[in-house]
């Protein structure tokens, strides 16, 4: 359960003292990032907190520019989640007061400073986005660093087994970005090589799942994507099929459609 917080007259958190210490001190930002649906969000009570506002102020602003806040930014708790994480949250005695909690992703908590007229609406988006990527390092099990050795030492191998001598022309002294999909709505890969007819054969062969490409970018520009989607990323090199990451492919990959 969170530190104890004071209700005010005005039903909302008592929060001057600690929105300071949490402008100054990511940890305390890291501890209000909850993980739901696959995705980490900080719920809207929280953020109104940190950005000074009461949560209907913040929750109206949100309804009033609605086409900055897709699906992928925001959405509401169900009542399941809701009771949840009020336990979680609030503690067994706790109450949402009749209103079902939105919650916000990274990209929707930074969007917030743009709508809320805030003094430090700035400097408080800038201390939410640092705790979202230090929760990122910060969450990634010590056991990954072997995991990605132990798959490179695997994709090594995969290729030089499945590699056939006329695949040797297809390698390239300059690499390729590729961006591929499991399936038509499953999570996309998002990995470089310098022989992209091999890396899709050998992929193929192994996932029972038809892979479709989605798009390629000339240069390895793989870190760079991934720490740009680090928001979506669900394991390794794969990432959430959101409308984000799809639009990410479409503004910056020669994608199929574009070659016709």
């Amino acid at each position: 359960m969170y530190p104890k917080v004071v209700i005010g007259q005005s039903n909302e958190w008592s929060y001057a003292g600690w929105r300071m210490r949490s402008i100054s001190h990511a940890e305390v930002i890291k501890d209000r990032i909850l993980l739901l649906r696959d995705q980490r969000v900080m719920l809207d009570r929280d953020l109104a907190a940190l950005y000074g506002v009461p949560t209907r102020h913040l929750n109206q602003q949100v309804k009033r520019n609605r086409k900055r806040f897709p699906g992928d930014f925001m959405f509401q708790l169900i009542a399941r989640e809701a009771d949840d994480v009020r336990v979680r949250v609030l503690g067994q005695e706790g109450s949402w007061r009749g209103k079902l909690p939105y919650v916000f992703t990274e990209q929707g908590a930074g969007m917030l400073a743009a709508v809320l007229r805030s003094p430090t609406a700035a400097a408080v988006a800038i201390q939410i986005l640092r705790a979202f990527k230090t929760l990122r390092r910060d969450e990634e099990p010590s056991e990954s660093v072997q995991f990605d050795r132990r798959h490179s030492l695997f994709a090594a191998i995969r290729d030089a087994v499945l590699c056939c001598p006329d695949d040797k022309p297809f390698t390239t002294e300059i690499p390729c970005t590729y961006f591929l999909q499991a399936g038509s709505d499953g999570p996309i890969k998002i990995g470089s090589t310098r022989n992209l007819v091999v890396r899709l054969r050998t992929l193929g062969a192994m996932s029972p799942i038809p892979l479709r490409l989605l798009g390629v970018m000339k240069g390895d520009h793989e870190e760079d994507c991934h720490v740009r989607l680090g928001a979506f990323r669900l394991r390794g090199e794969w990432f959430a099929p959101s409308e984000t990451v799809k639009e990410f492919v479409r503004s910056n990959a020669i994608t199929p459609s574009a070659g016709t």
